[in-house]
């Protein structure tokens, strides 16, 4: 915990301000301007290595993809090998990515239907991000900015940062603990639900129901069925509780990516924080989370 008192994220120094809206309640979504086109519809997603364009907007913007370029994407229900996309340039509010490392994607399933793209960790670790609740405003500051002096009265949560595989892929993730069990889960906006594998469902003494049918795990590459569904009285991190949080429960093969499909692990969607103003000190590897003032008593 960071002693001290802070009310709100920091508006000066910001190098660009822009809105949100979340999809379908739950998922980050911001204009991004392609090539001075659009705006279009981005998702915020730290569980995606590399940025994404959807095959649809590719072809209404007629993007030439580059020879020999294809590359492994590692999705929640699935992987596979995809081209690079010849791209001047992408705009967030007044910030410019030129020439970016972007992948073309198919939009086949649920989870692309309404949206054009992703920004991953590849254009969010360039900054330390920000999010207001109230504002539903992100805020893009330069990498060191998010000090311990500025946010006095957040918890720090650590971030760990394990590479997957060969390359530069990689996925953060925090420590919780569920019922006194402690299990790693993947930090990951792009995901609308929480989800925990069998391994940890099964180690924990809480009552599973049956599956809704809109309980589909959908990711970019494809969707799985959820095997059960439950509610977590209290889920604590670093100086952090949430309480009554719904978790699928399902062996998804992103599980495997991450070595955990024989022991228990979970993903926190973006659910899980929007209500909540936090940073992502890529940095320094954290989170910063505001907290309500009872949690710091009990932290």
């Amino acid at each position: 915990m960071i002693s001290g008192c802070a009310s709100v994220l920091e508006s000066d120094n910001a190098l660009a301000v822009t809105p949100y809206e979340l999809e379908n309640g739950q998922r980050i979504v911001v204009d991004v301007l392609v090539n001075g086109h659009g705006p279009y519809k981005f998702l915020l997603d730290t569980g995606a290595s590399i940025s994404v364009v959807f095959d649809r907007l590719r072809d209404r913007l007629a993007l030439e993809s580059i020879p020999g370029s294809e590359v492994i994407v590692h999705g929640i229900a699935a992987s596979g090998q995809f081209p690079l996309l010849n791209i001047e340039q992408l705009r967030l509010g007044s910030e410019e990515w030129n020439k970016p490392r972007i992948v073309s994607l198919p939009d086949e399933t649920a989870a692309s239907a309404r949206i054009d793209g992703v920004l991953g960790v590849d254009f969010l670790r360039r900054y330390s991000v920000g999010f207001t609740a109230r504002e539903r405003a992100v805020r893009l500051y330069p990498p060191e900015f998010a000090t311990e002096s500025r946010y006095r009265g957040w918890s720090a949560v650590p971030l760990r940062e394990q590479a997957l595989g060969q390359g530069a892929v990689s996925a953060y993730f925090i420590g919780i603990e569920i019922e006194g069990r402690e299990l790693p889960a993947a930090f990951d906006l792009g995901a609308g639900l929480n989800v925990i594998n069998m391994p940890g469902a099964q180690s924990l003494n809480l009552v599973q129901r049956r599956p809704r049918a809109e309980d589909a795990v959908t990711g970019t590459l494809g969707s799985l069925p959820a095997a059960s569904r439950f509610i977590a009285p209290e889920v604590t991190t670093t100086g952090v509780r949430w309480e009554n949080e719904i978790f699928l429960v399902a062996d998804l093969q992103i599980f495997e990516t991450f070595e955990l499909s024989e022991r228990p692990g979970a993903i926190l969607g973006a659910g899980f924080f929007t209500q909540r103003d936090f940073i992502i000190d890529f940095a320094r590897n954290r989170l910063l989370i505001k907290v309500a003032m009872d949690e710091v008593e009990a932290a």
